[in-house]
């Protein structure tokens, strides 16, 4: 099997598996009146660096190239609107009445 191929695979799990917890996280909210605060502020973070990895799966290698400034930016960008999905995402769960 192609490398970059295992690479996207690779991705595309991580982000079923981060947005099935989300998933997950608010049918908890609705329905039992509970939810994890960890998972979300955390999983919109791992899905998006999930989806990262599909579309960039060069990017996985390990140690970035400083040569190379995609290697550096991208995970940058990808983290910061990661965090920013999680705080709009927690904000939204913790404000969330029945």
């Amino acid at each position: 099997m192609n490398t970059k191929l295992k690479r996207r695979f690779v991705g595309g799990v991580c982000f079923l598996l981060f947005a099935g917890c989300v998933a997950f996280n608010w049918y908890l909210l609705i329905y039992e009146g509970y939810f994890y605060p960890k998972i979300s502020g955390l999983c919109p973070i791992g899905a998006l660096f999930g989806l990262m990895l599909v579309a960039f799966p060069s990017l996985a290698r390990g140690r970035p190239n400083r040569a190379d400034k995609k290697s550096i930016v991208a995970p940058l960008i990808a983290g910061v609107i990661g965090l920013a999905l999680g705080g709009i995402n927690f904000y939204l769960m913790d404000r969330y009445h029945r």
